[in-house]
């Protein structure tokens, strides 16, 4: 992935890929005008995860378009990736399993 992509350019790429007009993506996805183009501007982050979800229906990207979109979306946000938080979240002992694996990287101290 190129280290100057931003998820405004990746998204406006795929809109683009997808045939549709940024005024009816935006319309689809159920935000504003002015917050559509700030997430493309990079002065607004990404929007929540379910719109994430939703805004990847509405464009039927592929899975290497999705892992993309929720890293640059992660990164932007400060966040985990959306589709990884689904799947922890869906797997409840996952959470566990991970802490377990950073306590034998960290020596047993999380906070490192």
């Amino acid at each position: 992935m190129n280290r100057n992509l931003t998820f405004g350019i990746y998204l406006r790429q795929l809109i683009k890929e997808s045939g549709m007009t940024q005024t009816e993506f935006y319309t689809l996805l159920g935000i504003t005008k002015p917050y559509f183009y700030d997430i493309l501007g990079g002065r607004a982050n990404p929007p929540s995860h379910k719109l994430q979800f939703k805004a990847l229906e509405i464009l039927k990207a592929n899975n290497s378009s999705r892992k993309i979109f929720f890293d640059l979306a992660a990164k932007a946000r400060g966040d985990t990736p959306a589709d990884i938080s689904k799947w922890i979240y869906e797997n409840p002992s996952a959470v566990e399993n991970i802490r377990e694996s950073m306590s034998i990287y960290t020596g047993g101290k999380i906070n490192e």
